[in-house]
């Protein structure tokens, strides 16, 4: 029975609006067209957070499948949906690499999406971060089985607006870690650099002197900026670019159980209880 049953889903797009334009919405609906239909939105920048993207799975499947007490929820979710969402994580995450592998073909930066929303319907709404390279975590369906039951058991509490996973709070503190490692590489890369340039300084400085510019090199100098002095070139306004962020594995550990009063607490998924 459970065989013929599938979710239907929709994909949810929802963009910093400095990303989004006619051409960036006809790309997401051209590359993700057969894997389900998208929908393709925009946020404004909140003050004191980076630019993020979001991608949501609209999960519909119309039974009960969530309630684990019920024993033919129970049979559809086991029958069903684990091997369904693997399938799409394993199917969209492909989408996102061959998307950004044609925008490089192209010289164009990879699109990023910072965070996946699970929405299967009014049960929960879970959102999990992704990879730095926007890949889904290899233990996704396991993440979505433990939410379930605990949220079954009531572990997590009532009126729940999302679990998040990791915690915004653990993210941040993971993400400022791996920005001061990779800038303590740089300044050490950088000092090497210099001490390897300080060794050839005398050579430099030897070349620098023996050279020289011709009066007619002067003179031909001079007029091209003059000329571009008197004819000013138009510069077009640079497209607006994501802020390159650290590669670093992100720790799953710490969840985020955000409440519909506004509320957060932070919840350790291996002991199973409140931080």
């Amino acid at each position: 029975m459970t065989a013929f049953i599938r979710p239907s889903l929709i994909l949810r797009m929802d963009l910093d609006e400095r990303l989004f334009n006619d051409e960036c919405v006809s790309d997401i609906k051209r590359s993700y067209s057969y894997v389900a239909p998208s929908l393709v939105q925009a946020h404004k920048p909140v003050g004191g957070q980076r630019p993020e993207n979001v991608m949501r799975f609209m999960i519909k499947l119309h039974r009960a499948y969530w309630d684990k007490s019920d024993e033919a929820a129970q049979q559809l979710w086991k029958g069903v949906m684990p091997k369904w969402l693997h399938n799409m994580f394993s199917k969209v995450s492909n989408t996102i690499t061959a998307a950004n592998n044609v925008r490089a073909e192209n010289d164009q930066p990879a699109f990023p999406y910072h965070w996946l929303e699970l929405e299967f319907g009014d049960n929960a709404l879970i959102a999990v971060k992704t990879g730095s390279d926007s890949s889904f975590p290899a233990d996704g369906v396991g993440m979505v089985e433990r939410v379930r039951d605990l949220m079954n058991a009531g572990a997590l509490g009532q009126d729940i607006a999302c679990v998040r996973i990791p915690s915004r709070a653990s993210y941040e503190a993971q993400l400022a870690a791996a920005e001061q490692l990779a800038a303590a590489e740089q300044a050490q890369a950088e000092g090497t650099a210099a001490a390897e340039q300080g060794e050839s300084a005398g050579q430099k400085a030897e070349q620098a002197e023996s050279a020289s510019v011709t009066a007619e090199q002067a003179v031909d100098a001079a007029d091209a900026a003059a000329e571009a002095q008197a004819e000013p070139a138009d510069v077009a306004e640079p497209a607006f670019a994501m802020p390159e962020l650290p590669a670093f594995d992100v720790d799953y550990g710490t969840w985020g159980i955000e409440y519909v009063d506004g509320s957060v607490r932070e919840f350790d998924a291996s002991a199973g209880t409140f931080s």
